[in-house]
């Protein structure tokens, strides 16, 4: 590459200025010319080219010829490598999910399933032995272990272990191995189990492990004959008060709201007895209208057509909706209608505000003859008309036999709009109905959720619990607030991202592979079947590969196994799946079905991107490792109908300059030259090419992607073009260099090659904390012994604060933690001082409109007082009295032209200003408002508290790809970022 700038010239001017009394200017870059980076491709360039792939299929390639040159070596395998006839191993007999026909002979076997759930108590009456996979557990000296007659057996599952104990002791302290745990009890005597609030005197308990989560477990009675079955005081409903012969109670659901919808005539009552209303002896809603019950203190509230019956509460402990012969009512929590009987809801005794919903007055007949064992008035669903050919389904392949866990969203609340039938259960119990197409608002706060739907928390409190699920029937959809989209399969899962964080994962789960293709959009729709088969086929076996790492793997500890960005494969559900144009894909999805790449027995991890601008680049250069089927070589097709075959993008060097002194890993003061020294890949990439940046205040090497990431950084906030790729090259437009007129005033200033923090007379007890604004807190030190402190610096080294600063920087731009972060910093901005002596500036700034959207808060809430906009004069330093107590930015003289950027390290860059207009520079601020960067540092160090897995990742490449030294070699041995920067050296 040719640069315009000589390492030769630029080395020239600091010996000069050492040498002279009088110096000669140093030469820089001149600001008013622009550098040009030309590159080609766009992505890594590991793996496929997309375009690569598309211009090889119209050129008559087969599927598999355009596999076989971007994955080289690899075996297209069928259902997912394994054989078709292998059974699926299982060590217990697992619930059919369809009903099975029982035979008549009443010794025939029976399996019953009692409950699902993540712990259970079981109490044997009797003589009983505990088994993990039909084989016995060695225990306190004996072969098998056996509970006592009546002691209370808790069972829990984690990691793939049971854990059961008994009487304070945990017969597998460790955890015992296997997908089965066993309760054997004597003849003639029962078990009572905690989930059923009932007892059991035929079989055997047998606890199965879900496939889907590795806490949950069936709880199952088996070893079980018809006869027995039939004859178990099991169906005994225990001790409730009998009704009458011709007469049965049926519990429909328990919640803390209801909407009640009688077809006909009707008549409201509270303990049977008539609601006097409007001038009348009785309360009758018109027919159609929906009627709304809750209840609270006691009391319940009905209100239908805006009218509440009970202004005051209608004090009782039963309503009733009796309603007319031959009409019916809709009730919203179990989505059905009822034609006989009675609706009687009746308040429970463990809490307040929550009620059970009853059908009762209602015969044996009528009850196995009402329409609600059905959907009455409940068309089916009409299919969608799309442009797309009707497919049929795609078989379904028997592996992985787990379903994927894709991450939608982090987020502290979203709306959930089900399109139909639904169910909300937390950690899986449960059973909340929303009426189809109303949105539910989901929040968490400590352990409890909150769920809102028309206008009511049916948690009241809140519903303990770390999940929340929203099922939904098949056929349907649910819409997603956080991501603007819907999704047609699996099941919402939110999963709170640990101890008492309002944040949570919005999961999609119980998502088959196929499923999940349909609405994977990594290609254009428009595209030959033969491309988006290839397509298919690549995405299908990086899934299958990274759930086979991620689920193995010790550090992996999210409770999902995909992101939909395109951190993994972007994942769009519905707004791919449901497009008109999407019949293309589909039909690929569903030729393709099962169908993955290996290498060395297992699935690969299929790498690709949108185009590598005619050479793919090996794995190792641009990921963690060299894998023998990504190599790097030409691909003479990628350009030949790529619109990203060949870009450019123009910036000045005055705004590159400032994006560069924006971070300390690449901040040099004025720029004077910069080139690339080594490392290129065999593509032409500069992933990790060393390029060396030369400044006015010193030269550091970067690597091209992170310079590529300054770029984007900046580029992207300010709506420029941003470099599509690493395979790039760069020039300047001007030949010439111009000298620089801002220089040192004396020899020794210019000899600070690496005066990255203060160091010199510090004047006051808060001198060093004045220049710590926009990053950690600097404290002064005594750095020779004298007794005096003469250096402000961080209680870690310098290339650490550097680095801990810069992975605060990255996490913040991550999509997955900007919602977080704009929340943090929201939060801030409302507790930072109400001004910071900048009140002209403030009011413009984005704290101030967090500010004003809170001034309708209630005045309990803390909100601020109003800013006083008429600022006050300033003090012989520039500053304004409410400066006095708060001086949070450097205010003085400022001593040299490298003066704030000499204290901007572990912080954003800070730059020298006139705050008096006398002609003197006498403040180092940053570009943003005091308060507004005071509110935006301390929420960064929130965002890396709640992420800590993020920022220590990010904190490592800060720390690998920064400066080796900031001129500490004494400290660094044994600070933070050794470690890691020995590590990657090994």
């Amino acid at each position: 590459m040719t640069l315009a700038v000589a390492a030769s010239v630029l080395g020239a001017a600091p010996s000069s200025a050492q040498d002279s009394a009088d110096p000669e200017p140093a030469l820089i870059v001149d600001p008013d010319a622009t550098i040009t980076f030309t590159g080609s491709g766009w992505g890594h360039g590991v793996g496929m080219g997309q375009w690569g792939a598309y211009s090889r299929a119209i050129a008559g390639h087969s599927v598999a010829d355009i596999l076989a040159f971007y994955y080289e070596g690899t075996e297209l395998v069928e259902n997912y490598g394994r054989p078709a006839a292998d059974p699926e191993p299982t060590p217990a007999p697992t619930p059919s999910p369809q009903p099975t026909s029982i035979s008549t002979s009443p010794e025939d076997q029976v399996f019953v399933l009692l409950a699902t759930a993540d712990t259970t108590t079981l109490v044997p009456e009797g003589l009983n032995r505990i088994t993990i996979d039909n084989a016995d557990i060695a225990h306190s000296g004996q072969d098998a272990t056996r509970a006592p007659p009546g002691a209370p057996i808790t069972v829990t599952r984690a990691s793939n272990n049971w854990h059961i104990s008994y009487n304070g002791i945990n017969v597998c302290p460790t955890g015992c191995a296997g997908q089965a745990a066993q309760l054997h009890f004597a003849t003639n005597t029962s078990v009572a189990i905690s989930n059923t609030g009932r007892s059991y005197s035929h079989g055997r308990i047998n606890l199965i492990a879900t496939d889907q989560n590795p806490t949950r477990f069936h709880i199952t009675l088996d070893s079980l004959t018809i006869d027995k079955y039939l004859t178990d005081p099991h169906n005994d409903p225990g001790s409730e008060q009998e009704q009458p012969e011709e007469s049965i109670r049926a519990l429909l659901a328990t919640s803390v709201t209801t909407t009640l919808v009688p077809e006909g005539l009707n008549r409201i009552t509270i303990d049977n007895a008539d609601i006097a209303h409007s001038g009348q002896d009785a309360t009758r809603a018109p027919p159609g209208a929906p009627i709304t019950v809750t209840r609270a203190g006691n009391n319940w509230h009905i209100s239908y057509n805006g009218i509440n019956v009970c202004p005051t509460g209608c004090a009782g402990q039963t309503a009733q909706l009796h309603f007319a012969t031959n009409t019916s009512v809709a009730i919203s929590n179990t989505g059905r209608s009822y034609s006989h009987g009675r609706i009687n809801l009746i308040a429970t005794d463990q809490n307040p505000t929550r009620f059970h919903i009853t059908l009762d007055s209602l015969t044996i007949d009528k009850y196995l003859t009402d329409p609600h064992n059905s959907f009455p008035g409940s068309p089916e669903p009409e299919a969608v008309v799309t442009s797309e050919p009707q497919l049929d389904p795609p078989p379904e392949p028997r592996y992985p036999t787990d379903a994927i866990r894709v991450m939608l969203a982090t987020a502290t609340g979203t709306t959930l709009t089900p399109e139909g039938l639904n169910r909300i259960t937390i950690d899986g119990q449960g059973d909340i109905r929303v009426p189809a197409g109303t949105p539910v608002a989901v929040t968490r706060h400590a352990d409890h959720w909150h769920i809102v739907y028309s206008g009511t928390d049916v948690c009241g409190t809140g519903c303990t619990g770390t999940t929340a699920q929203l099922h939904f029937a098949t056929g349907t959809s649910v819409s997603v607030s956080n991501t603007g989209r819907s999704y047609s399969h699996g099941r919402i899962n939110l999963v709170s991202t640990g101890g008492t964080s309002s944040e949570f994962y919005i999961i999609l789960d119980s998502l088959s592979i196929e499923n999940y293709l349909r609405g994977v959009a990594e290609s254009p729709m428009n595209w030959p079947l033969i491309a988006h088969e290839a397509q298919a086929i690549a995405a299908r076996s990086y899934a299958a590969a990274t759930l086979r790492e991620r689920r193995a793997s010790d550090t992996w500890t999210r409770p999902f196994d995909l992101y939909s960005t395109v951190w993994d494969q972007a994942f769009v559900g519905d707004t791919r799946e449901k497009h008109a144009d999407a019949g293309t894909w589909l039909q690929a999805v569903a030729n393709t079905a099962g169908q993955v790449l290996f290498h060395g027995g297992v699935p690969i991890r299929a790498f690709y991107s949108a185009s590598n601008g005619g050479h793919t680049e090996r794995s190792g250069y641009v990921f963690y490792a060299d894998l023998p089927y990504l190599p790097a070589k030409p691909d003479p097709f990628d350009p030949q109908h790529s619109p990203y075959a060949s870009w450019e993008r123009v910036y000045t060097v005055r705004e590159f300059n400032q994006w560069l002194n924006n971070h300390p890993d690449t901040a040099v003061g004025r720029l004077q030259g910069m080139e690339i020294t080594g490392g290129t890949g065999a593509s032409g990439r500069v992933d990790n090419a060393d390029i060396r940046i030369t400044g006015t205040s010193r030269s550091v090497t970067v690597s091209g992607s992170r310079l590529q990431s300054r770029i984007n950084t900046a580029a992207r906030e300010r709506g420029q073009g941003q470099l599509l790729s690493t395979k790039f090259v760069f020039s300047f437009s001007e030949e010439t260099l111009v000298p620089d007129t801002d220089q040192p005033t004396s020899p020794e200033e210019a000899s600070r090659d690496d005066a990255l923090f203060y160091s010199g007379i510090i004047d006051g007890p808060d001198f060093c904390l004045n220049r710590s604004f926009g990053g950690p807190t600097t404290y002064a030190h005594d750095s020779n012994g004298d007794g005096v402190a003469d250096v402000c610096s961080l209680p870690r080294t310098r290339r650490e604060a550097a680095a801990r600063q810069q992975a605060l920087e990255d996490i913040a731009l991550l999509p997955r933690f900007r919602e977080s972060f704009n929340a943090y910093l929201a939060e801030e901005c409302l507790s930072v001082p109400e001004t910071l002596g900048e009140p002209d500036k403030e009011p413009a700034d984005e704290c101030q409109q967090h500010r004003e959207r809170s001034a309708n808060a209630p005045a309990d809430t803390g909100s601020p007082p109003p800013v006083s906009t008429t600022p006050e004069p300033p003090d012989g330093n520039g500053r304004s009295p409410d400066e006095a107590g708060d001086d949070l930015f450097y205010s003085g003289v400022i001593n040299g032209p490298n003066f704030c950027f000499n204290h901007s390290l572990g912080g954003p860059t800070t730059y020298a200003h006139d705050s008096n207009g006398d002609g003197v520079a006498d403040v180092c601020s940053l570009p943003r408002t005091r308060r507004e960067a005071a509110a935006r540092q301390q929420a960064l160090e929130r965002l890396a508290v709640e992420h800590p897995d993020a920022f220590a990742l990010f904190f490592e490449l800060a720390c690998i790809e920064g400066p080796k030294t900031l001129g500490e070699p004494d400290k660094e041995s044994v600070d933070e970022c050794q470690p890691h920067i020995g590590a990657q050296a090994a």
